[in-house]
């Protein structure tokens, strides 16, 4: 923080600088996250996040696209998600986790996000 402030005195430049991808970085972290939920169940604990397996994605992010399964787990080794996965995948297709084919980030850009969540929508109407 020091040295944001002493460069900041030195040259104001640099906190336009600074302010200008703090804010865009800000924003694609929110987004990411915002995806790693959105259309999560609430209710079931095995489905509280959303994965997505894009083999890239995770090699390079750590796994972090195996989202659901650190949600039911989340003292499992990231190193140990996709052995976690491949343990309680008919557990997840039960409860209906959902799983995007894009990285988180991207999510916008899942082709059936608005089926999904009209599916979502009927599904929790009451029957009657």
């Amino acid at each position: 923080m020091t040295t944001f402030v002493i460069l900041g005195i030195l040259n104001w430049r640099y906190i336009c600088f600074l302010l200008l991808f703090w804010y865009f970085g800000h924003s694609l972290s929110y987004l990411n996250r915002y995806y790693r939920h959105y259309g999560g169940n609430p209710d079931e604990p095995i489905a509280w996040g959303v994965s997505t397996y894009c083999k890239l994605y995770n090699w390079t992010w750590f796994y972090n696209g195996y989202h659901a399964e650190h949600h039911f787990r989340p003292k499992v080794h990231w190193t140990q998600t996709q052995t976690l996965r491949d343990q309680i995948i008919e557990q997840q297709r039960a409860a209906g986790v959902r799983v995007i084919k894009v990285p988180h980030a991207l999510g916008f850009l899942e082709p059936d996000l608005a089926a999904s969540e009209r599916a979502r929508e009927l599904q929790s109407k009451p029957v009657g």
